[in-house]
């Protein structure tokens, strides 16, 4: 190609520049010295100078000569740039020709680009050129590739379109955990925010939330789960709770009421009264170190977990005292405890009969005589165990606490445990 038209242009140096690029593309650059400026810059004459983008190099544009010598010309090699420019170390006007390996297909310009700024996850970002109205099939979200082992899929693609050449710029990206967010509520509840690039993974605890996004194109899932402060899921086992800590808790110690006997002796020991009643020691309340202890579970059964059950006493302590008074005067007493338990380990009861007065003894049963040789009887039962040593759920409640995306409800469960001390 030594001249295009000899009354138009003319190469400088009978040759271009010549720029090797990447992936087997080559770029030519032709200076060219212009003939007659006069007249060939106007509206009439301009295509002359600056042919049509996409030309082949070597298109005879203007009809007037531009041709290639044998083997000179490139395969595919189109123009994507022209202009006559005023070049002011040789104080004239060039028109400059830039040319380019184009074709109907998508070529990469340059290598790929592999960064792992999101959360470490690979992102490949590639580019490819091609002639106007080269079409693209690929779908955002569906096609993949697998570079380095894995598999990315495509996030977002751009096309630029000029006159010239269309320019492609793909985003790959690498499934898997953009973010995770974790946020204490209370009472070691943690809300876990966890954003997945892609369709999303199975997580720890039950999920409240789901969102679906995208993020440059690609779907992204972000799911809220409940976990413990460990990172396990917030329904745990029926045993173990996600919290617990320490506590002074009130708990009544019931009295106890057992049945005294003592001997009462009258004024220079002229009488004796073998007296037997109705002993009590008095209920206390006390304050006795206890555990809280906080689950969530999908179910508001209550279900305890202090190893003798739930402290809450159904029944009281209940005595009677019966017999024959002096002069044969009957008498029967019956007597509820409230608050109070018996002593297993003391004398609960006494029956018998009455001895006669004429030795001076008399047996005495809730303050009444009884009368000699009759039956007397008194005694105590019932009314709640022994609590001192024992662990024991003082109190318990249920709230409804969530319920997952699916809706399953979540209760929450507050347990108060405590080990009563030997009073």
């Amino acid at each position: 190609m030594a001249t295009q038209g000899t009354d138009n242009l003319v190469i400088v140096d009978n040759m271009p520049s010549v720029e090797k690029l990447w992936n087997g593309r080559y770029r030519l650059e032709f200076f060219c010295k212009i003939q007659n400026p006069n007249e060939g810059w106007y509206s009439d004459s301009i295509d002359k100078w600056l042919p049509s983008f996409g030309a082949l190099q070597d298109a005879d544009f203007a009809g007037e000569g531009w041709s290639t010598r044998d083997g000179e010309a490139y395969p595919d090699m189109r123009l994507v740039e022209c202009e006559a420019k005023y070049i002011a170390p040789s104080e004239t006007h060039l028109v400059t020709l830039t040319y380019e390996t184009l074709t109907a297909s998508w070529v990469a310009e340059k290598d790929e680009d592999i960064d792992y700024e999101l959360n470490g996850l690979q992102r490949v970002s590639r580019t490819f050129v091609a002639l106007p109205g080269t079409s693209y099939t690929k779908v955002v979200g569906t096609d993949t590739i697998t570079v380095g082992g894995d598999t990315l899929t495509l996030g977002a693609f751009k096309i630029e379109e000029t006159d010239a050449t269309w320019s492609l710029t793909e985003t790959w990206l690498e499934s898997g955990i953009l973010n995770v967010q974790r946020r204490s509520e209370s009472e070691g509840v943690y809300r876990v925010t966890t954003t997945f690039l892609g369709e999303g993974a199975p997580v720890i605890g039950p999920i409240i939330a789901k969102v679906e996004d995208n993020y440059e194109g690609l779907k992204t899932t972000t799911v809220v789960s409940m976990q413990d402060a460990g990172g396990s899921s917030l329904v745990s086992g029926e045993s173990q709770p996600v919290a617990s800590h320490s506590n002074l808790s009130e708990f009544s110690y019931p009295g106890v009421v057992t049945i005294s006997s003592e001997t009462l002796t009258g004024l220079n020991g002229t009488y004796t009264f073998r007296a037997k009643d109705f002993s009590l020691k008095p209920p206390v309340v006390a304050r006795v170190a206890a555990t809280i202890k906080v689950s969530f579970k999908p179910t508001s059964a209550i279900s305890y977990t202090a190893t003798d059950g739930l402290w809450n006493p159904t029944t009281w302590a209940e005595g009677f005292s019966r017999g024959i008074g002096w002069n044969y005067s009957p008498f029967s007493i019956s007597r509820g405890f409230r608050g109070y338990r018996i002593d297993h380990d003391a004398t609960n009861g006494y029956s018998g009969y009455g001895i006669p007065g004429t030795l001076n003894i008399f047996d005495m049963i809730s303050g009444k005589r009884i009368f000699g040789s009759t039956t007397y009887s008194i005694a105590v039962s019932g009314g709640p165990e022994n609590p001192d040593g024992n662990q024991y759920t003082l109190d318990y409640s249920v709230s409804l606490a969530f319920e997952d995306v699916g809706g399953t409800p979540y209760y929450k469960h507050k347990e108060i445990v405590a080990t009563i001390p030997t009073q």
